[in-house]
């Protein structure tokens, strides 16, 4: 019981210390395109794990897509899939949401082959499965040609308290991976 209220009060910390970063406003909705970046807060189950492993506010994100009645985002929950993008807002805690664009001319995101590909519960490198921000990621390093940052070892984010979690959820703590804030804070993504 004690150590869930510690969590919880280095969580709250971290939020309120760190959220100060992302409290620069919301671009419009209308100044979206595809290829564009959003981000969010999760109401999932494991983003408070996310938030404190980062040290971010940060713990979903998905791409932009375009389609002729509106816009999408192509994200990873349970399986990628596209979701109107208002119920991409409306789905984050305080419908807070952030968005950059790495590329400013008009791109079109191949992504018909990704749908339905399931989640990657144990976050691990090339095996066809994918978690939001590998998805992005991938997208980007394959389609683009822009690596958008390094992957990190596991044991290199705030894990003290986590790595049982993470063990049981079959995640080595060697193997590498990519959060949302790496995603975020990437020199190649511009604030919109």
């Amino acid at each position: 019981m004690k150590k869930k209220k510690v969590f919880g009060i280095l969580l709250v910390i971290v939020v309120l210390f760190l959220g100060i970063k992302y409290c620069s406003g919301q671009t419009s909705v209308d100044k979206l395109k595809e290829g564009d970046l959003i981000f969010h807060t999760s109401k999932s189950e494991q983003s408070p794990l996310i938030q404190y492993a980062t040290m971010s506010v940060l713990s979903h994100c998905g791409i932009i897509i375009e389609k002729r009645d509106g816009l999408y985002v192509l994200e990873a929950t349970g399986k990628l899939k596209l979701t109107p993008l208002q119920d991409f807002i409306n789905r984050g805690k305080g419908k807070q949401w952030w968005a950059k664009r790495v590329i400013d001319k008009p791109i079109k995101v191949k992504y018909s082959h990704l749908l339905g590909l399931r989640y990657d519960t144990s976050f691990k490198p090339d095996n066809n499965l994918f978690y939001c921000s590998e998805l992005i990621h991938h997208i980007y390093l394959k389609q683009f040609g822009v690596e958008l940052c390094k992957y990190r070892k596991v044991s290199s984010y705030h894990i003290i308290g986590l790595k049982k979690k993470l063990i049981q959820r079959g995640i080595n703590l060697e193997q590498k991976v990519v959060a949302p804030i790496d995603i975020y804070d990437s020199d190649k993504a511009k604030t919109i």
